[in-house]
């Protein structure tokens, strides 16, 4: 074998003992970055892997990911192996990141490793006065139709600031502008969504901004979920019967919408004619239930609905439907039915003796007027 060979088969078998030098540290990650992907709280961070870590292919190499609002000790954290990272963030603030390097395996003979943490801190655009941004904004999705969203002027705004409203979710590709601002006289108070601006069970990302003769607006961020945020129509077609002096059986229709019937709950309320309205929740998708009552008055009933916990994590109640009243007897056991048939079963004998009574008038009658023609006949006859 000649040198050339020699040098060749030793750096093969050496090549991978210099590489495979068990570490007793690592270093944190570099190059942290964080990007702003325009979609009014969605931010990108990467980072590159230690240099060190170039080299080690047999280590198993993890990172740890913390992120929160800077005045906040509640951070989420995140466990990877990408370099890379997009999550939705409260853009209010600014926003404190910090990564650091776990590896373990044949590189660190078992042990694991982890770094110092790497840590950034990303400040959004805070233009404008802080008292200046919108306060109190409520959305609320009507029957899966349309959303309305209303916000009251900031603190130091002047009444005909001009504010602008910008959406985004992730089935636009691009940042929108409010097309149906809701106006109160010149000043714009909030924004018509209709039916196919609005998606469910996805972050939908709003900001907030404008101008004023004071200068710029400060930006308010928000990100909603739309399902929780729905306002069912009202129940209808209410109806009462009662089989029992003491049931009201009540049933009603669910109101019609794109919201699918195993998705409700409803609340119903009674009461009697002089007595507070007492309440019933039915969780389950049912459209009718019994009420146990123990007055043997008027009582009135109304139904309203909801979005049940299957569908939504928050829920809004809808108006209560038209008050429906039942008049139950107050002297006897009979409900309305049998009050009802019984009432016309007197008035039914009441005409049967009527007709009877006339009957035997009119044949008393005509058995008088036969006699008194068959006496004066016999008058006739003897004289």
């Amino acid at each position: 074998m000649d040198l050339d060979n020699i040098v060749a088969f030793l750096a093969i078998i050496l090549w991978p003992t210099a590489g495979s030098e068990m570490l007793t540290s690592v270093d944190p990650p570099t190059d942290l970055q964080v990007t702003d992907l325009g979609h009014l709280g969605s931010l990108h961070i990467r980072w590159k892997a230690p240099l060190i870590l170039t080299s080690k292919r047999l280590c198993v190499v993890r990172y740890m990911l913390s992120y929160c609002n800077v005045d906040s000790t509640n951070c989420k954290r995140v466990i990877t192996k990408q370099l890379e990272y997009t999550d939705g963030f409260n853009l209010n603030k600014g926003i404190k990141v910090k990564i650091q390097t776990f590896v373990k395996d044949q590189c660190t003979n078992g042990t694991k490793l982890h770094s110092d943490w790497a840590e950034t801190v990303y400040r959004p655009s805070m233009e404008g006065h802080v008292d200046s941004k919108v306060r109190d904004l409520q959305c609320i999705v009507y029957n899966l139709e349309y959303m309305d969203c209303r916000w009251q002027n900031g603190l130091s705004a002047p009444n005909a600031t001009s504010y602008r409203l910008y959406y985004w979710h992730e089935e636009l590709d691009e940042t929108t502008e409010c097309n149906h601002y809701i106006r109160n006289q010149e000043s714009i108070v909030g924004c018509h969504f209709l039916s196919d601006n609005l998606i469910e069970f996805s972050d939908f990302n709003i900001c907030i901004n404008g101008s004023s003769t004071m200068g710029p607006v400060r930006p308010a961020y928000y990100t909603l979920q739309l399902q929780d945020l729905v306002k069912v129509a009202a129940p209808d077609q209410i109806n009462l019967t009662s089989s029992r002096t003491d049931t009201i059986y009540v049933q009603w229709k669910p109101p019609a919408s794109k919201i699918k019937p195993h998705c409700l709950k409803y609340e119903v309320q009674f009461r009697g004619k002089s007595s507070d309205w007492q309440t019933k929740v039915i969780p389950e998708p049912v459209t009718s239930t019994t009420l146990k009552v123990t007055t043997k008055a008027m009582h009135c009933v109304r139904v309203r609905a909801t979005v049940n916990m299957f569908c939504a994590d928050k829920s809004i109640w809808s108006d209560w439907g038209s008050i429906q009243c039942l008049t139950e007897p107050s002297d006897g056991g009979e409900d309305v039915i049998k009050h009802n048939f019984l009432a016309e079963l007197i008035v039914l004998m009441a005409l049967v003796l009527f007709t009877l009574v006339l009957c035997i008038g009119t044949l008393y009658s005509w058995i008088r007027w036969k006699r008194l023609v068959a006496k004066k006949k016999l008058n006739i006859l003897l004289s």
